[in-house]
């Protein structure tokens, strides 16, 4: 019996539009691409794009990421990140791969980790495993 497992489709992005604010938890099977601000979690089985005029506070769960504005918290990466000229992180870094162009900001520390210690990360994380969230008291 086959899994019923969702497989992120090219054509599909989630976007957050220059001048928008979010808070909270963000999940999506699809790439991902933030260009305002958001606070808080963002998971994706996809790609990740932090825009230039982009300003994120939280944890970031991704396939892959390619980052151009600003970043502060932790980042976890399942392949490769790439942190592009001009961008701006602050925080903790763990990825098998990692590319840093000429003129970014990295103030933090870095990781090298196999695809096995993400999937153990993720494991971790109570808001994306939802067997590691608590359960209700029975009545």
């Amino acid at each position: 019996m086959a899994k019923n497992e969702i497989i992120p489709q090219t054509a599909e992005l989630s976007r957050i539009s220059k001048g928008t604010r979010m808070t909270g938890l963000m999940t999506s099977s699809a790439d991902i691409r933030i260009d305002g601000t958001f606070d808080g979690t963002v998971y994706t089985k996809g790609k990740l794009v932090i825009g230039e005029a982009a300003n994120i506070k939280g944890s970031i769960y991704a396939q892959s990421c390619d980052i151009w504005g600003h970043m502060e918290g932790d980042i976890f990466i399942e392949d490769i990140v790439n942190f592009k000229a001009n961008s701006n992180f602050k925080g903790n870094l763990k990825t098998p791969r990692l590319s840093i162009e000429v003129g970014v900001v990295f103030n933090g520390t870095c990781s090298i980790i196999s695809k096995e210690e993400y999937s153990k990360h993720l494991h971790e994380v109570p808001e994306l495993n939802k067997e590691a969230a608590p359960k209700p008291a029975a009545k």
